[in-house]
């Protein structure tokens, strides 16, 4: 290795030791030309980065991963090198690193090797000779993802703690001691408003990334709007159980037929019958009457989704409780989805592979009728299709 290259990558592994430059981007450059490396670490260092060099594909890997490792933010690599060469690199790398940004440079680029370098997951391809601000824009892309890639970990982190409250959500269901249950209950509103603050904070800094691919941007919309319902279902539930949120008398009956109103009245439902059969007295439950139609209206939206066809509801009194089936004529649930489907992130909404919406659905559904006393699952019909069974204690209205 040449003297200076020894050099340069031994302060860095110091300073990464000792904990200085911590907020300075390494970029480690991977050539087997010493003076290309000088060169594009002089760029690199006028941009303010900092640079780590090495002279082949296989010291490039032990500086990654061997036993004196040091961090690295972007790898920029050279393709063509005796031995190992910078796509076989690459691929290495993508291996035990997938998310460790690795761009090309050549000075013999090619139709073939170029598109071999983005097909096995590098981020750029830079050709020789290059100027200074083709340098800056690629490191500023590398480190726009992984700005992205840090603020998708942290939603994953999110929905992990969603995960955490939906057991929650569990034991305030099934529990009957009314002081264990404002306790349970007070806790869960707290979690759900320190997760959506963050949820929305890490959409709001993805949403002003540079260069954002148009239909990610919609995804966006939609991740915004699933969180926007879990703060207004937050909100709404703010004082609850000292307050009297849940105590209205609803008319189950008249909750349904205008969540059906609002679903005939959808595009997406254009092309799609929702019939509905039940009987034509009321049906009264205790609750808070806008989220009981939330809550059933996006049950229907599923299965409008989901239909071919045809969506029949069915509303009924059966043993003491209001019992409320949806049943759609599409494919029904698979076996994996049907077992997580009330888990947050449970999607099979996706965009370019990213996913649509947060998954929360279903989540906020179950967790509206939980804090109703009531039950809610869903299983494939024999027939074919799905079937969502909405189950909530009847109730007996005052007589005044």
């Amino acid at each position: 290795m040449h003297a200076r290259t020894a050099l340069r990558n031994k302060q860095a592994h110091n300073a990464a030791s000792s904990g200085s430059n911590e907020s300075m981007p390494t970029i480690l450059i991977v050539d087997d030309d010493v003076h290309a490396r000088l060169i594009l670490g002089k760029h690199i260092e006028r941009l303010g980065y900092k640079a780590i060099e090495a002279p082949s594909a296989h010291e490039a890997l032990a500086l990654l991963f061997g036993e004196a490792a040091v961090p690295v933010d972007i790898v920029i690599s050279d393709v063509w090198m005796p031995g190992m060469s910078g796509i076989d690199l690459l691929k290495a790398v993508r291996e035990r690193s997938p998310h460790l940004p690795v761009a090309m440079i050549s000075a013999r680029a090619t139709l073939s090797s170029s598109l071999e370098a983005i097909n096995s997951g590098a981020f750029a391809y830079i050709t020789k000779p290059f100027r200074s601000e083709e340098i800056a824009q690629v490191i500023a892309r590398g480190m726009q993802r992984i700005e992205e890639l840090r603020l998708q970990k942290a939603l994953e982190q999110d929905f992990a703690r969603l995960a955490q409250v939906e057991q929650q959500l569990r034991n305030i269901s099934a529990s009957e001691d009314r002081e264990m249950l404002s306790s349970l209950i007070i806790g869960l509103r707290h979690e759900l408003g320190n997760i959506v603050s963050a949820i929305v904070l890490n959409l709001e800094v993805l949403r002003q990334s540079r260069d954002l691919p148009e239909s990610l941007r919609e995804n966006l919309d939609d991740l915004q709007a699933s969180a926007n319902d879990l703060s207004a279902l937050i909100a709404r539930f703010r004082d609850y159980p000292q307050s009297d949120a849940l105590n209205a008398e609803v008319d189950l009956r008249e909750v349904v037929i205008a969540a059906i109103d609002v679903a005939r009245a959808r595009p997406s439902a254009a092309r799609i019958e929702i019939s509905y059969e039940g009987d034509e007295e009321q049906l009264w439950v205790r609750g808070a009457e806008p989220e009981l139609k939330r809550a059933v209206l996006n049950l229907l939206d599923n299965a409008v989704e989901a239909a071919r066809r045809r969506v029949q509801v069915s509303l009924m009194e059966k043993h003491g409780r209001a019992l409320l089936i949806i049943d759609d004529d599409g494919h029904g649930f698979d076996k994996a989805l049907l077992e997580n489907a009330f888990l947050p992130t449970s999607t099979t909404k996706l965009r370019e592979g990213f996913m649509r919406g947060l998954g929360l659905g279903l989540f906020i559904t179950r967790m509206v009728i939980s804090l109703h006393g009531g039950t809610i699952r869903l299983e494939n019909r024999p027939e074919s299709g799905a079937r969502a069974i909405l189950e909530l204690p009847i109730h007996t209205p005052s007589e005044e």
